[in-house]
């Protein structure tokens, strides 16, 4: 899944950042297997969530300014058609399609 492969993308920045260890930015996204233009965009949603990430040019790595956990939660349920209703506000037109988390 989708979803699941950005959580554990997220995971890794998160360990690499928390330990100083990920290297120049271009270093950073091969090691992530993404394009640097995608880890800006990455890095920015993160500060934007109040992550305090700075870029260190002596040691050449993305590190905390202070000290930050990652808390990853992600569950997966099944809604009897009651809760679809419930959640859809009434209706469950154009709602809840067979391939919504891809």
């Amino acid at each position: 899944m989708k979803t699941l492969k950005q959580l554990e993308r997220l995971r890794k920045i998160h360990q690499y950042i928390k330990v100083a260890n990920t290297g120049t930015p271009k270093e950073f996204a091969y090691k992530l297997g993404i394009s640097e233009s995608q880890l800006y965009n990455v890095l920015e949603d993160l500060k934007i969530k109040g992550f305090p990430i700075v870029y260190s040019r002596s040691l050449k790595s993305y590190l905390y300014k202070n000290s930050c956990e990652l808390e990853i939660i992600y569950s997966v349920q099944l809604l009897t058609s009651h809760e679809k209703i419930k959640i859809a506000g009434g209706s469950l037109k154009n709602y809840f399609t067979p391939m919504q988390l891809e």
